[in-house]
């Protein structure tokens, strides 16, 4: 993706990482990400998300929820789930599972539409991290920890 700029001083991505990835999204009530917003390239602001600091640096997340990629990560689990899910199907599901209102899912689906390789590299970091995580222990492992509430 590149970023074009319009003259006015204003960053706009010239198209989403996945052409028609989040175009046929709208959340329930009718609000649509099929257009990146303008991203003001001094300030960065997008409506109801926020840049929190943490160990692995400065990440966006809703203003009152979870950070953008959970919300991403559960978009493409549902995708994965069933790909012909889209439109306000998909919105409303993504408000379920998340159990976040259309205006935060619309939120974190905009600002993924504007910045879709931070997005993605979180999470693939998390995949990263959770994967051996959740391997059974090899021979000459670390021991079961027996002492789990039954």
């Amino acid at each position: 993706m590149t970023d074009v700029n319009d003259g006015s001083g204003a960053v706009r991505p010239s198209a989403p990482a996945d052409p028609g990835a989040d175009a046929a999204i709208t959340a329930p009530g009718g609000t649509a990400s099929a257009h990146p917003p303008t991203v003001d390239s001094g300030s960065g602001e997008h409506p109801g998300v926020v840049m929190r600091p943490g160990p692995a640096g400065r990440r966006a997340a809703l203003c009152d929820g979870p950070d953008v990629w959970e919300v991403i990560a559960a978009l493409h689990a549902l995708r994965d789930e069933d790909p012909n899910r889209h439109g306000e199907a998909l919105a409303g599901d993504l408000c379920a599972v998340t159990r976040l209102t259309a205006v935060q899912v619309a939120a974190a689906l905009d600002y993924y539409t504007a910045d879709p390789d931070d997005i993605d590299t979180r999470i693939g970091d998390n995949d990263d991290t959770a994967e051996p995580a959740q391997r059974p222990p090899t021979a000459g492992g670390p021991p079961p920890c027996h002492n789990r509430p039954t």
